[in-house]
């Protein structure tokens, strides 16, 4: 994951962040087939509170992922939640982000996000795919949703 950061005003109250889809690049190997999808966005958030800290891991952050990426593989014609490598569950690709607060009053953040993901055999095997994701700050407030759809992978 690769984060970038900058400050502003001071800013009071809770906000929701708001991000934007910046890029979806796919990553080749030398035979041409794909080897690794990166998506990147751009966050904002005016009070700061993007991620988690290594101690929040009791009440509503047990097990908490704050990026809930979802992925979708289209089979003819239409999108179905995209299976794990062995075809039998749903597969789970949300992560956990450490915290981005700044120090100081001022705790307006905003920067870009990258988020990365091996294509088959290890991770993503589907050949056409959509996501949505979507991020979730300290105080549970979530942000907008992204959607991208028609991603063609080749294995």
């Amino acid at each position: 994951m690769f984060l970038l950061t900058s400050c502003g005003e001071e800013i009071t109250g809770e906000y929701a962040p708001v991000i934007t889809l910046n890029e979806v690049e796919i990553v080749k190997k030398k035979d041409d087939s794909d080897s690794l999808l990166v998506i990147r966005f751009d966050y904002e958030d005016l009070d700061g509170d993007l991620g988690l800290n290594d101690d929040d891991t009791t009440g509503a952050f047990r097990g908490m992922n704050n990026l809930i990426i979802n992925f979708e593989e289209k089979v003819n014609g239409k999108y179905e939640a995209l299976l794990d490598p062995t075809r039998t569950v749903e597969a789970n690709y949300h992560q956990r982000f450490p915290s981005l607060t700044p120090t100081g009053k001022n705790k307006k953040i905003n920067g870009t996000m990258a988020v990365m993901f091996s294509i088959s055999p290890n991770e993503i095997y589907a050949d056409t795919l959509a996501f949505d994701l979507h991020i979730i700050d300290r105080n549970l407030n979530q942000s907008n949703f992204i959607r991208v759809t028609d991603v063609t992978l080749v294995q």
